[in-house]
């Protein structure tokens, strides 16, 4: 068993674990500052930690807003964005399922 410690000072984001079939990345995002639109070829389950912001799906031209309490799932190379409300945490874990 690891126990990993995550820097809320990151700039923008730090993958706290990498294996050829996982990445769990942590997302700082300050109010008002966007991911801009991308995608991976992973499994992508996100995990809203703190604040608030807006996750775009550009395929469904869908936003939603997500706070902690709620999660993301998407598919691999499903594009989306984000937008920061509030100051912003998320947790992403990227797999590479069978």
């Amino acid at each position: 068993m690891k126990f990993i410690k995550t820097d809320t000072d990151v700039n923008l984001f730090e993958n706290i674990i990498e294996t050829e079939s996982q990445v769990v990345t942590h997302l700082v995002i300050p109010a008002g500052k966007n991911v801009p639109e991308h995608f991976v070829d992973y499994d992508v389950i996100v995990v809203p930690i703190k604040g608030k912001a807006i996750f775009g799906d550009v395929t469904e031209k869908r936003e939603e807003v997500v706070v902690p309490g709620d999660i993301v799932q998407l598919h691999p190379n499903e594009h989306h964005y984000l937008k920061a409300i509030e100051d912003t945490e998320i947790m992403v874990i990227k797999s590479k399922l069978k």
